[in-house]
């Protein structure tokens, strides 16, 4: 069944289809009618003033009506389906010649040659059949059609202008009347054209009837393809709000642009899919990385409420630390959130990654210090055009995961660099290498999964957020960040920009 949009679409097809097929049938019509009538007229023209010559030509052989052969005016007559009568000057009926040869009827005698009658023209008295039918014959004749000239054999033969269906024309030889001639045509549609045409516009009646249907059968089909995809898109729309799964399943393919629209949604689902997830994942993260302070808040505070445990120094101080790292976990979902968002929020100036690693060195320094852990840095220029405190920030957090994990004693190196990638194209390294435990093959492709750390990582060793929040800035930046173990021990961190 076609819904709204179908029987419109049928509708709007059907139309055109319809309709060009009745223009063309309308046309056709037309012209085989026009054609028609004109090609009856014609013939009828040249029939007219072919009997008229051989009238003529047989009065000026003969000399006398009594002596003509009108034989080949018969035939033409017969030929045309035509009935003539044929009259002298004094109104007398001389013969009347019909299609059918019976119903010929010759008022006098033609003798040949020999004396004896001819077999065109039975005896007879001129004038017989009287003058009142002769005459009035003669006055139809001479009242419906001056005479005309008609080309013809013979230079004297000269024929009537067209009426509808009888005509009367003057029978000249060398100049003088010599009689006249009434020519009827059968009624109209009898002639051979005209049947002819009649043929045509039936079957161009079949035809259109024909074409009309398949205009039809087409347009449902064409209605019916269109319609589809969009009432499953509807579909598929209307199952994604209600939270349905596999929603996209309903979707059908469909022709040119609106199968790109179907597959367009399918993206545009997948990706719904995947954000919706990764909300729920980071809910269900969130939730665990405040259960455990909360719990021991908890715990603890109901401890000494309860008087099972002494609010000492050292209780206060657990407590303190768990607040500690409430706070750091905030700070961290807060500067997530801002890397998510940096794509709308980046200050793009022209700035040197160098100076970037330079300031994030000096502001750490101190702690690599405390931590007995030696800073190395190789700093050459590399131009980017970036937001140098979220530069900042890419090295702050790759700093502070090297200082999580190197042991005491141990080297991190920070490199800056300009290098040319594959396509030619300079890039701007930063590289952060350390010489700790390294990060398990496994691991890889983990390290900047929001919350997620490793099994070998301590159990406090943050949310494990910094290292999602420095890829989120990196991409914002049209770049990329890559974890790696190069030699099985120490971990490397290298972030690729384009270079100004």
């Amino acid at each position: 069944m076609l819904g709204p949009l179908g029987r419109r679409l049928f509708a709007a097809f059907a139309l055109v289809g319809i309709g060009a097929v009745g223009l063309l049938a309308g046309l056709a019509v037309y012209s085989v009618t026009s054609h028609t009538g004109a090609l009856v007229n014609e013939q009828r023209d040249q029939a007219r003033g072919q009997i008229v010559a051989s009238l003529s030509d047989a009065y000026a052989s003969a000399g006398s009506w009594s002596k003509a052969d009108l034989s080949a005016a018969r035939a033409l007559a017969q030929a045309d389906g035509a009935t003539l009568v044929i009259v002298d000057t004094s109104g007398g009926q001389v013969a009347t010649i019909s299609p059918s040869p019976m119903m010929d009827h010759h008022m006098g005698a033609t003798q040949g040659h020999d004396g004896e009658p001819s077999a065109t023209a039975p005896m007879g008295h001129h004038g017989e059949t009287g003058p009142g039918m002769g005459m009035e014959a003669a006055v139809l004749a001479t009242a419906t059609a001056p005479a005309a000239p008609t080309p013809s054999a013979s230079p004297s033969a000269t024929s009537m202008t067209t009426s509808m269906t009888a005509q009367g024309a003057a029978i000249v030889v060398d100049g003088s009347t010599v009689g006249s001639v009434l020519i009827t045509f059968p009624a109209a549609g009898q002639s051979a054209a005209e049947q002819a045409g009649r043929a045509i516009l039936q079957n161009l009646a079949i035809g259109a009837a024909v074409a009309v249907l398949l205009a039809a059968i087409a347009a449902l089909i064409a209605s019916r393809r269109t319609a589809a995809p969009l009432t499953a898109l509807a579909e598929a729309a209307g199952a994604i709000e209600r939270g349905e799964p596999d929603a996209t399943a309903r979707l059908r393919p469909g022709p040119g642009e609106i199968g790109q629209v179907a597959q367009a949604f399918t993206r545009m689902a997948a990706t719904l899919e995947r954000e919706d997830a990764l909300r729920r994942a980071m809910v269900a993260d969130v939730a665990h990385e405040l259960r455990t302070p909360v719990t021991i808040l908890l715990g603890a505070s109901e401890q000494m409420l309860d008087g099972l445990a002494e609010p000492d120094t050292a209780a206060l101080s657990s407590l303190h630390d768990e607040i500690l790292r409430l706070d750091r976990l905030l700070d961290d979902l807060s500067a997530l959130a801002a890397a998510q968002a940096a794509g709308l929020e980046l200050t793009r100036t022209s700035t040197d990654l160098a100076t970037a690693a330079q300031r994030t060195c000096r502001a750490l320094g101190a702690s690599f210090e405390e931590a007995g852990l030696h800073l190395v840095t190789h700093l050459e220029a590399a131009k980017v055009y970036a937001d140098e405190d979220r530069l900042v920030q890419v090295a702050t957090n790759l700093l502070t995961n090297a200082l999580k994990f190197t042991p005491s004693g141990g080297d991190v190196t920070v490199t800056t660099r300009t290098v040319t990638d594959l396509s030619d194209t300079p890039v701007a390294e930063l590289i952060v290498t350390d010489t700790g435990p390294g990060i398990p093959e496994a691991d890889l492709p983990h390290v900047f999964q929001r919350f997620w750390r490793g099994a070998s990582a301590p159990r406090r060793s943050g949310t494990g957020i910094g290292l999602a929040v420095v890829d989120e800035l990196v991409t914002a930046h049209g770049g990329t960040v890559h974890a790696e173990t190069p030699s099985g021990t120490g971990a490397r961190f290298t972030v690729r920009l384009p270079a100004r």
